[in-house]
């Protein structure tokens, strides 16, 4: 099994965060990230679940992404350090539906004040060894149409996208070349 350790990475920008994998603990943390997105990334990122959500919703869906299945899903955070206090500003994870599939689902968020500096394309880079060693050949979302982020992040990683469009989103396949190192 892989063992993922902390690593530390510079945006762009030059902030550091650390990358870990997902903990249960997180939960908190994952609600006041959900909370710090803008309306935009939030529907960019959930579609329709980003409107006209209650706490309650949040809380129930951070218990259930933070605590993994480590057959079907695995998730890495990014944390940084602010007023002596550990935020998640991005998250990437995959999921597939059993132990046996080969395509697994795939999403990342980044807050918004750390967009545009290279986590989201890190995130997903480090993501990759994870899928091969669960035996996973392609990342596969269902992304909305414009938006540009994530179809910049897949191009940044060096890995091909098969596209196909139904009803105003693009259901994205993102074939996994064995023992890819990436691009990051």
């Amino acid at each position: 099994m892989l063992v993922l350790k902390p690593e530390t990475f510079t945006t762009r920008d030059g902030r550091l965060v650390t990358v870990r994998p997902i903990r249960p603990d997180d939960a908190p943390r994952l609600v006041a990230m959900f909370h710090r997105l803008s309306l935009r990334s939030r529907q960019l990122r959930f579609h329709t679940y980003a409107s006209n959500v209650d706490d309650a919703d949040v809380w129930k869906q951070a218990v259930a992404l933070s605590d993994l299945d480590p057959q079907r899903e695995a998730a890495l955070v990014a944390v940084a350090e602010e007023e002596n206090e550990e935020y998640i500003v991005g998250v990437a994870r995959l999921a597939r539906a059993t132990p046996e599939d080969v395509e697994a689902e795939t999403a990342i968020v980044v807050r918004d004040d750390y967009q545009s500096g290279g986590l989201g394309t890190y995130l997903l880079w480090r993501l990759i060894p994870i899928a091969h060693e669960m035996g996973i050949q392609a990342f596969c979302a269902w992304v909305m149409s414009h938006n540009d982020a994530v179809m910049r992040i897949i191009k940044n990683v060096g890995l091909p996208a098969q596209m196909s469009v139904r009803q105003g989103e693009n259901y994205m396949v993102v074939p996994l070349v064995p023992n890819y190192k990436g691009a990051a």
